[in-house]
């Protein structure tokens, strides 16, 4: 009897989702002071499952957990909208319309935030002083390193090495990672939406068809910033606390994407 061996896809997912077993008991909160590293708590048992991630990305897997141990990783949920917000009243209101969407956001479910969230993160270098504003006695004081918007639910990053990852170069592909496919029916499409909702099919890669059968693409594509979004999210319990959130409105988060 001949058992089937998993794609990379499902390896990966299987990998993430099993983190999330380890025990957290004793693990510290990051905001407490003199909080050590989290990672050290974990029993011996449970210690393959970060060695195994590590060997298949050697060079991303620790960037990613900088990156969270610096917090330069935000949340950003965007709030319900409601036709309520398009109207202007000449009276004073009596609640800010900051409070109004924290208040919304916190009685969503959390399937609907998972539709209306991204992250933005910072990059941990900072970027270097122009050589015409050092010549003008300006100062040469570093400026804010670049920041980068990551979305799981699509499996992108707006970084050059996700860029860099998802298209190899001189590799040929019959199809490609984010292929359109075929028109379904009705009922089909609105099966795999009530699936894709319900959150139940994650799956390390999301939308793209790296890493599945006849895709023809050994891996699946990842930057450390996509992958400490990855670790936030599922691993919530030890590293969930490293993230900070912002809930927003539509055009706030228009304008945060703008700004990167």
């Amino acid at each position: 009897m001949s058992s089937s061996v998993p794609t990379p896809r499902q390896f990966l997912t299987s990998l993430i989702e099993s983190l999330d077993s380890i025990p957290t008991s004793t693990a510290p909160q990051p905001s407490a002071a003199g909080a050590g590293n989290p990672l050290k708590l974990i029993p011996a048992a449970h210690r393959p499952l970060l060695t195994t991630l590590y060997a298949l990305y050697p060079l991303t897997l620790l960037p990613a957990l900088d990156l969270l141990d610096r917090r330069l990783a935000t949340r950003i949920i965007i709030a319900p909208y409601t036709r309520q917000e398009d109207t202007v009243t000449s009276g004073p209101s009596s609640s800010s319309p900051l409070v109004d969407h924290e208040e919304k956001g916190q009685q969503e479910q959390p399937q609907d935030r998972r539709q209306h969230t991204f992250f933005i993160v910072r990059s941990a270098q900072p970027q270097r002083p122009r050589r015409d504003a050092s010549a003008s006695g300006t100062g040469s004081i570093s400026a804010p390193g670049p920041r980068y918007v990551v979305r799981l639910n699509a499996w992108n990053c707006s970084c050059a090495a996700f860029a860099f990852a998802a298209f190899p170069r001189g590799e040929d592909r019959e199809i490609g990672p984010y292929a359109i496919n075929p028109p379904a029916s009705s009922s089909s499409s609105r099966a795999k939406e009530e699936t894709d909702d319900d959150g139940l099919d994650w799956q390390f890669g999301a939308l793209s068809f790296d890493g599945t059968q006849g895709s023809g693409i050994a891996g699946v594509p990842c930057c450390k910033h996509l992958l400490a979004c990855v670790l936030a999210e599922k691993w919530s319990a030890v590293l969930g606390g490293y993230v900070d959130e912002r809930i927003v409105g539509r055009e706030e988060a228009a304008g945060l994407v703008a700004d990167v």
